[in-house]
């Protein structure tokens, strides 16, 4: 089945290169174009120069990390905002243009009456109650009389306007005559036609985004957003003249842009771009449909192409009767010689979940493929299988018919064509980004955790990657393995969980994951092995607590639930009634949790622009004191994920109950002995260090030991606990790989 590709999905029909081992020092190069530029009203583009590496510097990876601000103030409205790379081709063009005879003070005008000396302008003067005059200002008057230099000045006059009347006037300010100002000569314009020369800009759209409804944001409010644009990293060297455009037309924010280069050696290197189609297109519009701008291109496929992929962005916008094109859906068509390979949906369905929440407008709508305060998805498409190097190809995108009822509806649209080089190497994996644990702003729905680390990792080998090993934990602290196994095609991503590990505040709070050994091998480029983040740890709960929840009058719409770390829901509840308050208490024991709760409406438990009013989300103490107060206008759900105690800051406890746990570490096999053949049966369970139950048993009275196959637990930390009526003891073990 065909489909569209994201942005870390791309398969090249490449040669293979076999048996090779690079090794090249990482660094990573930032240059910064714009430094808290102020974007106001109305639409203009803001331009910076950045001075980038020489193009012997190769790059791995190309991020460009965009700040925006309120700088004092910020728009309350959602406004587009696009990055530009504005190249100098070297080419020469040139436009036909009609020269004028002459220009009065720099205009050009139909015809001027002009007299050759001063004129004057009368007036009544009521202090002295007479007729008074004013001289005029000259005007200059530039000539061009040579058609064969029709740009080029002959002759530079100061003459002055003549041509009408002058009046005069009694004592009492009556007009009692008048004076035609007669001019000397009457100048009519006529044109030379001739060819304007200038150097040829390429332009390409490198990201965009849409800006917040940003009313309720304070003066000092940021947030950063990261694109991934290294397919234009063979644009990003030497002098690079960079453009931020915003189409606001009230004032405004601020924009920040600092483009980070990671040396090194791509897998597949980006060494071509070719723009397609960009502009602002009408869409809808019968007597001037998008057909006329998204015209067929014929390209001949570069003969070095590997590989060859279409890079759409595409935004809808603009209202009708039918509130299109922001608020419609409609499907995109890739067409290669005539025959249609790709099909997208235009359209944005996770708004409610945008990391920017509670902005002043409609920020939780879905749109076409945009989100208030979100960056812009981008489409890619493998056209490797549908083209054929050296020779000429038509591509074609086209979108839905469409008739607008009274226009206004448009489309933005960005495209390129990116070719790549042959892989460079047949084993080799990257890690491209840790989800969580992160403090990263726009993964803060999400975070913080303790449970599952969530990381995505990149194919970078021309050979399937069936397996990978990671190291991960706490930078200085306890580090854990694990070994993932799947199928991953070349330069194809995937999001990997790892098994929960305990993370706990330290002084730099940096949470750092290694890979090797792809498919039990050797991995051929160490370089993009090893990530690390800043983390935030969750907050400790009593474990017991109530949860008070006050609904709105659309209760049907929500729901909550409590899961453990093992993913098993442990309480939830639904089926609410409207305009009711719900005071529930839930007993936890020690461990790690996940709390949501969901709105099917996707409008939050309040939401400015419906009718059901306001619900509210608290968490107390059993005695009534307030400890967690949750946002309401949250869009489809709030999350939050919290210990109850802390299972590893349990001192290892001695009752009458003693025994002993060994071997310790253990991996396969661990042994609980010394029980002294007890007349009483023992409850045996083992906690992982985030408070998962991971095994449990009765001990039957009489048993000296016990043995337990840990050969399916992950390696860490786990504290094994046997009590009885008589007590309890804990002890802890370590489990290795």
């Amino acid at each position: 089945m065909k489909h569209t590709i994201s942005l870390s999905s791309f398969v090249l029909a490449a040669t293979l290169l076999c048996n090779i081992s690079f090794a090249q020092q990482a660094d990573t190069i930032y240059v910064t174009t714009q430094n808290q530029v102020r974007m106001t009203s109305p639409p203009a583009g803001y331009y910076g120069w950045g001075v980038f590496p020489a193009d012997t510097v190769s790059y791995r990876k190309v991020y460009l990390n965009f700040t925006l601000g309120c700088g004092g103030s910020c728009s309350q409205w959602d406004y587009t905002v696009q990055v530009f790379l504005l190249q100098n081709t070297h080419h020469l063009d040139s436009t036909l243009v009609q020269g004028p005879s002459f220009t009065v003070n720099g205009n050009v005008i139909d015809s001027v009456k002009v007299k050759f000396d001063t004129t004057y302008k009368t007036h009544y003067d009521t202090v002295t109650h007479k007729t008074d005059s004013t001289a005029n200002t000259a005007y200059t008057i530039v000539q061009y009389k040579n058609c064969l230099k029709p740009n080029i000045p002959t002759d530079t006059v100061y003459w002055w306007v003549a041509g009408y009347y002058n009046f005069y006037y009694d004592t009492t300010g009556k007009i009692i005559d008048s004076a035609f100002v007669t001019p000397d000569t009457s100048m009519h314009i006529s044109y030379c036609p001739y060819y304007s020369v200038y150097d040829s800009i390429a332009t390409y759209e490198l990201s965009r985004m849409i800006t917040p409804y940003g009313g309720y944001y304070n003066g000092a409010w940021t947030f950063p957003y990261k694109f991934d644009i290294t397919d234009f990293s063979s644009l990003l060297h030497d002098s690079v003249k960079i453009e931020v455009f915003y189409s606001g037309w009230t004032n405004g924010f601020d924009a920040t842009c600092q483009f980070e280069m990671i040396t090194g050696i791509p897998d597949h290197n980006p060494y071509k771009v070719v723009n397609m189609w960009n502009g602002t297109f009408p869409y809808g519009s019968s007597g001037n449909p998008i057909s006329n701008y998204l015209v067929t291109k014929g390209v001949k496929i570069d003969t070095g192409a590997y590989g060859t992929r279409l890079r759409v962005t595409q935004t809808g916008h603009g209202e009708d009767n039918n509130n299109c094109e922001e608020f419609c859906s409609n499907y995109n068509h890739i067409l290669v010689n005539g025959t249609q390979q790709y099909s997208t949906f235009v359209w944005r369905d996770d708004c409610g979940m945008n990391p920017l929440w509670h902005q002043a407008g409609t920020w939780l709508f879905n749109r076409a493929n945009w989100c208030p305060g979100a960056l812009v998805n981008t489409y890619l498409y493998d056209l490797t299988p549908y083209v054929v190097r050296g020779t000429t190809d038509s591509l074609d995108i086209t979108c839905d018919p469409y008739t607008s009822p009274n226009g206004g509806s448009v489309y933005i649209f960005g495209t390129s064509l990116i070719y790549y080089s042959a892989p460079k190497f047949t084993l080799d994996a990257s890690i491209e980004d840790i989800l969580a644990p992160n403090k990263y702003p726009p993964y803060a729905r999400f975070n913080p955790i303790c449970g599952d680390p969530q990381v995505v990792i990149r194919n970078t080998g021309s050979t399937a990657l069936t397996s990978l090993d990671f190291t991960y934990g706490e930078v200085g602290g306890q580090t854990y393995n694990y070994t993932w196994h799947g199928s991953l095609a070349f330069d194809d991503t995937t999001l990997v969980d790892l098994p929960a590990v305990y993370l706990k505040s330290s002084p730099t709070n940096l949470f750092g994951v290694t890979i090797s050994n792809p498919n039990g091998g050797v991995d051929q480029y160490a370089n993009n092995n090893y990530m690390q983040v800043s983390y935030d740890t969750v907050p400790t709960y009593p474990s017991s607590f109530i949860i008070d929840l006050v609904t709105n009058l659309d209760a049907s719409s929500y729901s909550y639930f409590i899961k453990d770390a093992g993913g098993n829901t442990i309480d939830s509840k639904s089926n609410f009634a409207n305009s009711t308050t719900y005071l529930d208490t839930v007993h936890l024991t020690p461990g790690c949790y996940h709390f949501e709760l969901d709105a099917s409406n996707e409008q939050g438990l309040e939401f400015w622009d419906n009718s059901y009013g306001a619900g509210r989300l608290y968490f107390r103490r059993t005695n009534g004191v307030l400890f967690n107060n949750f946002q309401t206008d949250f869009g489809t759900s709030v999350e939050q994920n919290f210990y109850v105690g802390n299972l590893t800051g349990f001192d290892e406890l001695s009752s009458n109950i003693d025994y002993d746990v060994y071997p310790n570490p253990a991996s396969q096999q661990l042994t609980v002995a010394g029980l002294n053949g007890s007349s009483k049966s023992k409850e045996l369970h083992i906690y992982s260090s985030v408070g998962q139950l991971v095994y449990q048993s009765i001990i039957p009275a009489g048993a000296d030991f016990v043995n337990i196959n840990i050969s399916g637990l992950s390696a860490g930390l786990y504290c094994v606990i046997i009590s009885n009526a008589d007590g309890q003891s804990v002890k802890k073990v370590m489990i290795s790989r």
